[in-house]
């Protein structure tokens, strides 16, 4: 994460909820896609109308079977007879259908569409319908527009949805009706399967009501919407289908495959005390015969159940890697893999050393990646040396550090480390606790079964601190490796202590030598990019925002304020990360063809089959509220302030680039999201309360998609406005800055393995200024199997053409049809626009050095907007894209 996965060509929709790329992306993958088809005319002639059922006969009838009149279809929908209107006061009402056939070409497409009534209810107190109209057509694959004629009567008064059935042979996504008079718009963005699967589909328009104040006639048809995607009345032990639209919850049952192999098993996270997790998409697939508590996994070609909206392109296709045994020998050897030449094809330059090769080994450099590398979020304001445990003494033994004051006192200049401490200039990069109950394992890997599917491992768990200097860039000042105790992990850890060595500082660094200072770097970032990987990119956004998406689609009506508010940000998440369980995070699989396909990340990653379940001890201590930006800076003792007052936050590192532009971003989604919930909640505190809808979804949220924590105090109670704008903000912060910031430089900095590597091997030196050859440096780092996996699948820029960005909504002019949430919204636009713009000019000024560094790689992560001057600058996309 993030990956490239490529797929199947296959023509797409770009609507928000729609089929807009050629396959699946993993979390934080980047995918080969294909630009969507243009709308396309009719092959005989105009494009085809929509004509009342009454009138059929006048065509030629594509379709034998007429049985799928209004009568039929207002029953499926209504489950009675309700009220149509009568044919002779209807009348035809202009518009056009934007759809997407993903069917061979020439396919005969055959709809009925019947408008719904707003205001005047039936005799069971539904909306009556207006008279139903039939599609008969021929359409190519890929997207089309249509111009349409439906029925109306205006004595209905305003539609307030539309009843589709498709009575084709194929499935269909619709992405908007538009009618010309009556303005309505239907933003459907849904598959309409075959009526042996679908029944009907039924869309709302763009008007938004809590559940409270929804015209009555449509009331029931929001309620019996809501039941089905809950999957009321289904058997929840029955494998969901494909064209299923279930919304429901499991644990993380089906990462391992023990009816493949025995040490393929893996731990059920979810449901424990021992493996806390948040809860995944329910498939219901059956349970493996070697564990009855573990769900068998799907075959790699078939892919995972979730909901059939949800679904935005074919199923994404394990790769086929070579495998290329042993290390690197040169540095060389590493800079050959971008040569135009490069077998078996050329990779692009990574960022960090397309315009200085050397720079990524400076002391600066590595400091600097801390605020403004892939992960500029784990470092801590020091307020106690020396750094101490919290791992329990009775199972570990002393594992508090090691590094003393004589350690350190010597790069501090004038000032002693008790006054570095009082200044609040000492900070630390401290993974040592999050590492440590698992490095006895990960070092004794690959076990007798994974010989030549996982690489030797020897790794160390690490703790960085670093001195914050007068122009506000950080200098390291020493690195603890520690180890379990040989004899007994009770007695606590081993630890080796290094500091810069004088000859480093004097040039070595550009030599073709290397030292243990530079090893023990590399072991550093071995355990940032891990701890990275796993807990603040999968589990801080894929797995936690999974139950928030589950829950707002059975909760929440799509004619909810806050389901409109939200949906872009959950915009591909659930296919995302169905697609991590398929191929990224999980074990292992076997192939149509017989070949053994092993999960990329358990190969990849120094942590192995353990890292999915060192997600889970740092889940433990998952907090929502402290996600919320100004309360994440201040937990890491990065800024100070009042929370509630975000505009006073004061940096204690000025130059803090992820800090600096991620302020900027959180005060216009705060903005923009206070706004919005202003037109909806003007009753204010008691509406909030009074929304049935929005507390069963927020309830939903925390005793069932993160029940394994409900009982913590610190989640919101969702009775006051300023909860649900706090709520709000973080989640939409989470689906898209934060993501952004965690993911998308990973190709940047970790594609040049030799400057951030994934996977440790080799004792080290006990000196720090110990002389380590190349070939001895790169032989301790990621071997060359793993590098080219790697690489081959970050390389794509993260954001592909097309997604929409932050604040981007397609049909823009008709996502809603309350024009203040409109103006509020471009508001929200031009706030954007001007961050993306004072991004770029702080990246251009000289004296913020953590800006673009000794490697000259400018911050680019948190810009929001794409920049056509600068290719690898693709904004920030709303949600968990890829």
């Amino acid at each position: 994460m993030p990956m490239q996965i490529r797929h199947s060509p296959r023509p797409c929709a770009s609507g928000p909820h729609s089929p807009s790329v050629t396959g699946t992306r993993a979390p934080g993958w980047t995918a080969t896609m294909l630009r969507p088809a243009g709308a396309l005319e009719h092959r005989d002639g105009p494009r085809p109308t929509l004509v009342s059922s009454a009138a059929r006969s006048q065509l030629k009838i594509l379709h034998p079977n007429s049985g799928h009149g209004a009568t039929t279809a207002t029953r499926a929908v209504a489950g009675s007879d309700v009220q149509t209107s009568p044919t002779a006061t209807s009348a035809r009402v202009e518009g056009k259908l934007l759809l997407q056939s993903s069917d061979s070409p020439n396919s005969p497409l055959r709809l009925s569409l019947q408008l719904v009534s707003a205001t005047v209810p039936g005799s069971d107190g539904r909306g009556v319908r207006g008279e139903a109209v039939a599609l008969d057509a021929v359409i190519s694959k890929g997207e089309t527009e249509l111009d349409v004629e439906l029925l109306w009567d205006k004595a209905l008064g305003a539609p307030g949805a539309v009843v589709v059935t498709n009575n084709s042979d194929f499935p269909v996504y619709l992405r908007l009706l538009s009618l010309s008079s009556p303005a309505v718009h239907f933003v459907c963005n849904g598959w309409v399967y075959p009526v042996d699967k679908h029944p009907y589909r039924l869309f709302f328009t763009n008007d938004a009501y809590v559940k409270e104040k929804t015209p009555a006639a449509l009331l029931k048809d929001r309620e019996d919407e809501l039941r089905l995607l809950r999957g009321e009345g289904l058997p929840t032990d029955k494998p969901l289908q494909k064209w299923e639209r279930v919304y429901d919850y499991a644990l993380y049952n089906d990462l391992g495959n023990p009816d493949l192999r025995k040490d393929l098993a893996r731990p059920v996270l979810g449901g424990s005390k021992e493996y806390p997790y948040p809860r995944r998409t329910r498939t219901s697939r059956p349970p493996s015969k070697a564990d009855p508590a573990s769900e068998t996994r799907a075959p790699l070609e078939e892919g995972i159940y979730i909901p059939c909206d949800e679904r935005t392109g074919p199923v994404a296709a394990a790769p086929n890697l070579p495998k290329i045994d042993g290390h690197f020998g040169s540095l060389a050897d590493v800079h050959g893999l971008f040569d135009s030449n490069a077998k078996p094809f050329a990779f692009p330059v990574p960022q960090v050393i397309s315009a200085n090769r050397t720079g990524w080994r400076t002391d600066e450099e590595f400091a600097r990646q801390t605020l403004a590398g892939a992960n500029p979020l784990s470092i801590e304001l020091v307020t106690e040396f020396p750094l101490t445990s919290k791992l329990d003494r009775a199972v570990y033994g002393d594992q508090d550090s090691k590094i003393t004051k004589e350690h350190i006192q010597k790069n501090l200049g004038n000032i002693t480390v008790a006054q570095a401490i009082e200044k609040k200039r000492l900070f630390a990069l401290d993974h040592h606790d999050w590492v440590m109950p698992y490095l006895k394992r990960i070092n004794e890997l690959p076990g007798a079964e994974e010989k030549g599917e996982i690489s030797q491992r020897k790794s160390y768990a690490t703790r960085t601190l670093f001195f914050l200097q007068d122009d506000s860039t950080l200098k390291p000042l020493a690195i603890e490796l520690s180890s379990p105790h040989p004899e007994d992990e009770r007695l606590g850890a081993t630890s080796t202590v290094y500091t810069p060595p004088d000859e480093l500082k004097a040039g070595a660094a550009a030599s073709d030598t290397f030292t243990a200072w530079e090893l023990a770097k590399a072991h550093a970032s071995s355990n940032d990019a891990c701890k990275n990987n796993y807990v603040l990119h999968w589990l801080g956004t894929h797995a936690t925002m999974e139950p928030v998406v589950i829950a707002a689609n059975r909760q929440l009506s799509v004619l909810h304020p806050i389901h409109k508010l939200l949906k872009p940000h959950f915009r591909n998440t659930l296919d995302t990360n169905s697609t991590a369980r398929h191929i990224v995070i999980g074990a292992a699989d076997q192939r149509q063809n017989g070949g053994f396909y092993r999960n990329m990340h358990e190969v990849n990653f120094f942590a192995s089959k353990y890292g999915m379940e060192m997600s889970s001890k740092a889940y433990a201590s998952y907090n929502f509220t402290e996600l919320a930006f100004p309360n994440e800076l201040i937990k890491r003792g990065v800024a100070r302030g009042d929370t509630k007052k975000h505009e006073e936050l004061e940096l204690l590192i000025k130059d803090y680039p992820y800090a600096v532009d991620g302020m900027e971003i959180w005060t216009a989604i705060k903005k923009w999201v206070t706004d919005y919930c202003a037109i909806y909640y003007a009753d204010g505190d008691r509406a909030v309360a009074a929304d049935s809808e929005l507390q069963a979804w927020w309830s939903e949220v925390r005793n069932v998609g993160h029940g394994d924590l409900s009982d913590a105090p610190w989640w919101p109670a969702m009775d006051c406005v300023d909860d649900l704008v706090e709520t709000c903000a973080t989640i939409i912060w989470l689906g898209s800055a934060y993501h952004s910031a965690v993911s998308f430089g990973q190709y940047a900095y970790n594609g040049f393995v030799p400057n951030r590597p994934t996977i440790t091997s080799g004792e080290m030196p006990a000196d720090s200024g110990a002389v380590v050859t190349e070939a001895e440096f790169l032989g301790s780092i990621t071997p060359r199997t793993e590098t080219f996996a790697l690489m081959a699948l970050t390389m794509n820029p993260p954001v592909k053409p097309g997604e929409p960005l932050m604040g981007e909504r397609p049909d823009t002019e008709r996502w809603t049809s309350e024009q203040r949430a409109a103006k509020a919204l471009l508001e929200f636009n031009a706030k954007l626009d001007a961050v993306a713009e004072a991004v770029k000019k702080r990246n251009a000024d000289t004296t913020l050095r953590n800006r673009n560094g000794p490697v000259e790689v400018p911050y680019t992560l948190l810009t929001p907007r794409a920049d056509p001057t600068a290719p690898h600058v693709g904004g920030i996309p709303n949600s968990i894209a890829v």
